[in-house]
């Protein structure tokens, strides 16, 4: 395993790290198994949520025996202090512990959602003093829009980054990597093999690899996709093969949706894993698990045809912070066929 300075934290952690949002899917032996497996083969760095599900609780019951062993990072979705700090608290009792590595502000997208955690009586206040009292040590946010994170690291007030960053989702690379690196920000990439969508999840992790993040954070929710990461990790990407993978990512191709999820769909599209997995799908390199993503994120796509309030503005379109011709795509891959009866 090799291991990375996580920015100005100061912090040193395993370059592979744990997402954790899976195993609230997942029983607590399972979640036991992997967790433990993962920290014996050396992974340092454990990401969880609030919000996903009672991951918290499992994990904490799993490793919390073993909490010198690990940095424990997870997140507060709440905007204003009370919310926040409310939060803070209930991750500390849900995780067994009586202090967080790191807390990152959740799912920041729009200027107005940072504005209001970091104004007054904001979020940032209850991480603030969160941090004061011992209870976490250091602050970071999380986003899906990697050109508006890079904007809000020149604040000063992030110490790390957490961001998608995949073959599928590759735009952090230019837009977001090149400021956190230049301001000491922290920097953690997250589904690195597009939430399963790809075949090839060992050139997945290579090209994750090949950026210089400090942490890629995958979902080692079994042994044995522990044992695979770490041996697809185990040697530095050389400029050769990182110039090939950039070829590869370029050649896949992308529908330019960056998964933030603000549009939404009357008609039922899954719109983000539609215009995500399309250009894989049509080239033919999808996984087994990523195939069943895309069919079940177009079983309604026949009805976007015939939804007449989107046929002179389509309510995705408007509500998409990128102008994505969301639409025209749906209706090419319906074959522009109104659904059957």
């Amino acid at each position: 395993m090799r291991y990375n300075l996580l920015g100005r934290t100061g912090e040193k952690v395993s370059a592979l790290g744990c997402g954790t949002m899976w195993f609230a899917r997942m029983t607590q032996a399972e979640t036991d198994l992997a967790l433990n497996h993962a920290l014996d083969m050396g992974v340092t760095y454990f990401d969880c949520a609030r919000s996903y599900g009672d991951a918290e609780i499992k994990v904490g019951k799993a490793i919390g025996h073993r909490r010198d062993q690990f940095f424990m990072a997870t997140k507060a979705a709440g905007r204003d202090r009370k919310t926040a700090a409310r939060q803070i608290d209930e991750s500390l009792k849900r995780l067994g512990t009586d202090r967080i590595d790191l807390i990152q502000l959740h799912y920041v997208n729009h200027q107005s959602e940072l504005d209001e955690a970091v104004g007054p009586g904001g979020a940032m206040e209850a991480a603030q003093r969160a941090r004061e009292a011992g209870k976490v040590g250091h602050i970071g946010i999380t986003g899906h829009r990697p050109e508006k994170l890079a904007d809000w690291l020149s604040t000063g007030l992030f110490e790390t980054v957490l961001f998608h960053l995949s073959p599928v989702q590759p735009f952090a690379a230019r837009d977001l990597l090149p400021a956190a690196k230049t301001l000491g920000v922290g920097t953690m990439a997250m589904r690195p093999v597009g939430s399963g969508l790809l075949a090839d999840a060992r050139g997945a992790l290579r090209y994750v690899a090949s950026q210089r993040v400090d942490v890629i954070v995958s979902g080692l929710t079994s042994p044995e996709i522990v044992d695979e990461n770490i041996r697809t990790l185990e040697e530095p990407v050389a400029d050769d093969e990182a110039a090939r993978l950039v070829e590869w990512v370029d050649e896949l191709g992308s529908n330019d949706c960056r998964r933030c999820n603000y549009c939404t769909c009357p008609v039922g599209i899954e719109i983000p894993d539609a215009m995500i997995s399309e250009p894989v799908a049509r080239r033919g390199r999808l996984s087994d698990a990523g195939r069943k993503t895309w069919e079940k994120a177009i079983e309604a796509v026949g009805k976007c045809y015939g939804h007449t309030p989107c046929q002179t503005q389509p309510i995705c379109e408007s509500k998409c912070p990128y102008d994505l011709r969301i639409r025209q795509l749906m209706l090419k891959v319906a074959g522009a066929a109104p659904a059957r009866a």
